[in-house]
């Protein structure tokens, strides 16, 4: 970024001329240059505060939604040295987070206060306007601020997304002091946007939960479905084949016509160049009132009738949760064993990815517990395919004929035409996917390029995609996950740690993830000779973790975001670099800076 004056100088430049001469131009980063244009539109007043708009609804879902997420984020930052807020779609302040009492004085005199208004149109590029506009998360830093008052800050916003509707909802903004920019804080706001656009879904309006509720039930029977009402269109894969070039608002004018509250149910006819399609439409009733409508495609090849066994497995609420198996409280493994459950109700095919040892496999035997209890199970592993792949087609083939359940472990690593057979085996006999049968786990996502073999597979089997998080993204578990380990091992005894012990354990970057942490666990209950784990008892390379220097909370951010994008890219620092949104010199120097030792974190 050019300096702090050099910066002073083009956007006084810009604003004077409304334009940059071509040598200088590329000096101001594109999407603060188009946010300038835009400001200088609006005529954004330099020097001018966040303007007071109105008072906020303190019990809006949007707030609902963000609070008990913000807040516990804002908690486990510390927030000493930053603040978060929370904006509606129109860029309105609705709620902040500070604890520093000096930086919530100077947010407050230039009007980073709930009621405030940040939108472009007032008070010109920021981190909670500019995404507002873009819809897009964006970082605005010093002199890329329109408004004179906010220069001395750094400013991170994301949009919110509802995932049902794909509307923008709000925005999630991080401000620190401009001397404490990172390029690594857009992917952790970003992630807390996707939370609480999570959140939405379950705190929406009645309507669409009643909405979604019907369309679980009605997916539950692996058929082709949907729900339909208003601006809302909710399909399974199945169902997706036949309306993806259905307009959702055509589609409701139709059947809102065809059916209502006094005659539920209808069959209907979509005609297009191509094909006839029948549909059976049920009408969703809330409070007397015809909200929308559940459809199912008849043009259909229908799966052959469950087995008992698998009937009684798939339940829905029959089974018990993911959570009591396979405990934990982190977000990153809450929001993947959520991804589990959903695709267990809605009986997807599911692919698992993440970087090795993060327990992939073991997710999916806990899925088939529960989906397909005390069914036979067919592993197909890729190297197997490679020596003898003839033999791997025919255990596949038989446990198709079997309708038994297959699991394709690092199918990525399969050979590019095997794959593409084993894509054109599933898909001539839908039987098991449409079953959510079929499961695969791969490496994680974008950390490996795939070629059109392998493309094709994917498509088939992961329909549902869940994203196991690296053992350092989950800290909070750590407790948890040791305790499986000391009932594994250490049984007979209590188990206490030392705060070394513990600290080391905790902040250990841990690149084989848990395989890894079972291994050292594994040794140091076979060798210690106490119930008491010490530092002394712990791998050197483990142990050294215990004498880190304490890092503020911007500086662990970024040593976080370094080191799960390393650890997810094997090391690769183009792929980690292009995964963090930085120049490979960056990432260099900052790898260098906080003197990360690149063989404990990657051998």
């Amino acid at each position: 970024m050019p300096a702090r004056t050099s910066l002073d100088d083009l956007r006084d430049a810009f604003l004077s001329g409304g334009t940059l001469d071509g040598s200088v131009e590329h000096l101001v980063r594109p999407v603060v240059l188009e946010s300038w244009k835009r400001s200088r539109v609006f005529g954004s007043a330099r020097r001018s505060e966040l303007p007071f708009q109105s008072p906020i609804v303190s019990d809006s879902v949007l707030l609902r939604a963000a609070r008990p997420i913000l807040s516990t984020l804002a908690d486990e930052l510390g927030m000493n040295d930053a603040s978060l807020l929370i904006a509606d779609r129109h860029a309105r302040i609705l709620e902040t987070w500070i604890s520093n009492r000096d930086l919530a004085k100077r947010l407050e005199r230039v009007g980073s206060v709930p009621g405030h208004s940040a939108s472009e149109e007032v008070v010109g590029t920021n981190g909670v306007g500019t995404p507002a506009a873009d819809r897009a998360s964006s970082m605005i830093v010093g002199a890329e601020h329109i408004s004179d008052a906010l220069q001395d800050f750094a400013c991170v916003g994301a949009p919110i997304n509802n995932p049902l509707t794909g509307r923008t909802e709000g925005i999630v903004t991080l401000t620190a002091l401009a001397t404490d920019a990172s390029p690594i804080l857009p992917s952790l706001i970003n992630q807390a946007a996707r939370e609480v656009g999570r959140q939405l879904v379950n705190l929406s309006s009645m309507r669409e939960r009643v909405l979604f509720d019907a369309f679980l039930t009605a997916s539950r029977n692996g058929r082709p479905v949907a729900v339909v009402g208003g601006d809302l269109l909710m399909e399974n894969p199945s169902a997706t084949e036949y309306l993806h070039q259905v307009d959702k608002s055509t589609l409701w004018m139709i059947v809102s016509e065809s059916i209502s509250a006094a005659r539920p149910t209808r069959l209907i006819r979509l005609e297009s160049e191509t094909s006839l399609t029948e549909l059976s439409c049920t009408a969703v009733v809330f409070d007397g009132e015809m909200i929308g409508a559940i459809i199912e495609v008849k043009q259909q090849i229908h799966a052959e009738p469950l087995t008992p066994a698998q009937s009684s497995g798939q339940q829905g609420q029959g089974w018990p949760p993911l959570a009591e198996s396979l405990p934990g409280t982190s977000q990153a493994w809450v929001y993947a064993r959520d991804q589990a459950e959903s695709a267990m109700r809605a009986h997807l095919p599911v692919v698992v990815f993440g970087a090795p040892g993060t327990g992939k496999f073991t997710l999916l035997r806990h899925m088939l517990d529960r989906i397909a209890p005390k069914q036979p199970l067919t592993v197909l592993k890729a190297h197997e395919a490679q020596k003898a792949p003839d033999k791997w087609f025919q255990e596949l083939a038989s446990a198709m004929e079997k309708s038994t359940p297959v699991v394709f472990r690092h199918l990525d690593d399969l050979d590019p035409a095997i794959a593409r057979d084993a894509a054109d085996v599933l898909g001539s006999a839908p039987t098991l996917l449409s079953r959510g049968l079929v499961l695969g786990t791969a490496h994680a996502q974008g950390s490996k390029p795939l070629d059109e073999g392998h493309q094709a597979l994917l498509d088939q089997i992961g329909v549902g995609r869940i994203d196991m998080p690296n053992l350092r993204e989950r800290k909070n578990d750590m407790r948890t996950i040791l305790q499986v380990f000391e009932r594994r091992y250490a049984s007979a005894v209590t188990v206490s740690y030392t705060q070394g012990a513990y600290t080391a354990l905790s902040r250990a970057p841990w690149p084989g993830n848990l395989r890894q942490l079972d291994s050292v666990m594994r040794g140091v209950f076979a060798l210690g000779r106490r119930s008491e784990v010490t530092v002394d008892q712990l791998p050197p390379a483990i142990a050294a973790y215990a004498r880190r220097r304490d890092l503020t909370m911007l500086e662990q951010l970024e040593v976080d975001g370094i080191i799960n994008a390393l650890i997810r890219c094997s090391g690769n620092k183009v792929m980690a670099a292009e995964m963090l949104g930085i120049s490979r010199s960056t990432l260099y120097r900052k790898i260098s800076g906080y003197k990360l030792d690149e063989e404990r974190l990657f051998v």
